[in-house]
């Protein structure tokens, strides 16, 4: 009889919780959908980036960057948006580095970055329209250089306008104890995803979450809960995952953008601070190694005192 309350009281729990899990869910997506707007004008711009024997980082001044950090090749269309603040014109930083362990860039650094726009979210390939592009100098390892950057310039014409909240947001840099309190955060989320609270990880995420579905026109409830079920791997629990270890908050660069309103944490090797090292089994005896980050970046909303992802 004890055997069967404990089971009775255990499924009852487990029904709970998984309510509780829809509950939360519903709650988030319904947050995201307020966070996006519907617009006639659905202008997109990407970057075909290429890479190979080097590291590259591109940022849109003003905004934050995106990093392609592996030592191998690495190839993938970046939608700009995500990035980008308002219209007008956009300053596209490309910035090159040498693979770990170089201290140039060597003859076999190679990279390409092409800018493309579309006139609209469901335009097909053959109405994108190049915008300009940038290509590695195929002499730099004769230059000797310990990185390379340069800028490539373009107008774009997006519906939306996130400067005016960044502009009301605090200088981070006029903060006298600003580094401490950027640690504190990062080991805030450090500690949710050690502790698998994907719920309270993606509630500190929803800010960031409500630019990307806005700025990519994704303003539907079907286009959010899909989104929102592709499961993040930092807080993910599937026991295929097993022996995570997370780095600790330490050894970092610490990069201000966006005029002083936006902070991150780097490692020294341009990977996010916040990583995760772990094993995927896939069943035995198949399993493979695993590894990955998180950019945070934060900032402080205009009448607040805490960071936030943004």
């Amino acid at each position: 009889m004890k055997h069967t309350l404990f089971l009775l009281s255990l499924l009852l729990c487990l029904s709970c919780q998984a309510q509780n899990k829809e509950v939360n869910m519903e709650d988030l997506i319904q947050k995201k959908l307020a966070l996006t707007e519907n617009y006639e004008h659905r202008p997109l711009f990407s970057a075909q980036l290429n890479k190979t024997a080097c590291k590259m980082i591109i940022e849109i001044e003003d905004s934050r960057d995106y990093r392609l950090t592996e030592n191998i090749g690495e190839s993938m269309m970046l939608p700009l948006n995500i990035m980008m603040l308002k219209k007008g014109k956009q300053r596209l930083k490309i910035k090159i580095y040498p693979r770990d362990g170089e201290e140039f860039l060597t003859k076999y650094a190679t990279a390409s970055v092409t800018l493309y726009h579309a006139p609209d979210k469901k335009s097909s390939m053959k109405e994108y329209e190049k915008l300009g592009e940038f290509e590695l100098p195929i002499d730099i390892e004769q230059r000797k250089l310990p990185y390379y950057e340069t800028m490539l310039e373009f107008e774009a014409d997006v519906p939306y306008d996130y400067q005016i909240e960044l502009d009301k947001a605090k200088d981070l840099t006029k903060i006298s104890d600003i580094e401490k309190r950027v640690v504190k955060k990062y080991n805030q989320l450090r500690e949710m995803a050690i502790d698998f609270d994907e719920n309270g990880y993606l509630k500190e995420r929803l800010h960031s979450s409500g630019i990307f579905y806005n700025t990519l026109y994704a303003n539907t409830y079907e286009e959010i809960k899909k989104g929102h079920n592709n499961k993040m791997a930092i807080v993910d629990s599937n026991p295929a995952v097993s022996d995570r270890a997370f780095l600790p908050i330490e050894n970092y660069t610490m990069q201000f953008y966006g005029n002083g309103k936006i902070v991150a944490l780097w490692q020294k090797n341009h990977n996010p601070m916040l990583y995760i090292k772990a094993i995927i089994k896939k069943g035995t005896p198949d399993e493979r190694e695993f590894e990955g980050g998180d950019p945070i970046f934060l900032y402080m909303p205009e009448g607040s005192n805490e960071l936030k992802i943004w």
